[in-house]
């Protein structure tokens, strides 16, 4: 019993410090509860939609990389399922896991004192992947798979879930970025969520996992760049993953100059307008 009040002292005091509001937290909550609910990723998947029509096409791919339970491709296939149809737009979702949990690793960047090979196996894989129509799911090393689905895919890849966990195995899967350009399989911006790039239980900071690759990566690569998208109290697009999200910019893609603004040419010239941009456009 003392044990359970001083949980919910300590909840009450982070509850009054917190300094978001407080329906954050209950989307936080409600995310927990119901592992299907997660409205950043309907959002994410609308507005790369909606950029990927802007831009002239009218299918695209979703890669979520680290499948585990599956509850991630369950929640991408229900929120797809709405878009195509109000978009009308194709959305194809390839998953990427080795099936066997997390690999061994001997990089301290990994946090291996948090997590341990095996961690997160699934071996119905394929089980899940038969449950849906337009899912693909790539088993075993991605060093490999990712060859494979370079060879069967040339649809634009329009977004990316990252959930690697590991600094080593995100940094391996952003290695390969070139390739995916070389092969123009890439958006010229493409949004990218990590999973775990906030996570203060274990120790996650900039000098380790998914913040580390990200780092490397930017200082590698100059014809690529993650930009990490502003978390700004005037944003109401992204609820629950403002401070996660960056864009993947190909910085030599054919289509990267190509205009796909809301503006027109009586945009700022101070005449009256007949009809006013809805937010629900923006």
């Amino acid at each position: 019993m003392e044990n359970f009040l001083y949980k919910i002292k300590l909840l009450i005091l982070r509850i009054f410090g917190y300094e978001k509001p407080l329906r954050v937290a209950l989307l936080k909550y409600l995310s927990l509860k119901f592992t299907t609910f997660r409205p950043h990723y309907e959002t994410l998947i609308y507005e790369t939609s909606k950029n990927a029509i802007k831009l002239g096409y009218n299918e695209i791919n979703i890669i979520e990389l680290g499948v585990a339970g599956g509850d991630g491709i369950r929640t991408l296939v229900k929120y797809k399922k709405k878009i195509e149809k109000i978009l009308k737009i194709k959305i194809n979702i390839i998953g990427f896991d080795t099936g066997t949990g997390l690999p061994e690793t001997n990089y301290k960047q990994d946090l291996p004192f948090f997590w341990k090979k095996g961690d997160y196996t699934n071996k119905d894989l394929i089980k899940l992947e038969k449950d849906f129509t337009d899912v693909k799911i790539y088993q075993g090393n991605i060093s490999l798979t990712l060859e494979q689905f370079i060879n069967q895919n040339k649809k634009k890849i329009g977004l990316i879930i990252f959930d690697l966990d590991l600094y080593s195995s995100t940094k391996l899967f952003l290695n390969k970025i070139p390739e995916l350009s070389k092969e123009n399989l890439l958006l010229p911006r493409t949004f990218c969520y990590f999973d775990d790039l906030f996570l203060a239980d274990y120790c996650l900071d900039d000098t380790n996992g998914e913040p580390l690759a990200i780092s490397e990566f930017n200082i590698n690569f100059k014809e690529f760049k993650l930009g990490k998208y502003f978390d700004h109290i005037n944003d109401f697009k992204f609820p629950l993953a403002k401070g996660q999200i960056y864009t993947l910019h190909d910085l030599n893609n054919v289509d990267y100059e190509k205009y796909i603004g809301i503006y027109d040419s009586d945009s700022l010239s101070g005449k009256k307008r007949d009809k006013f941009r809805s937010l629900l456009d923006d």
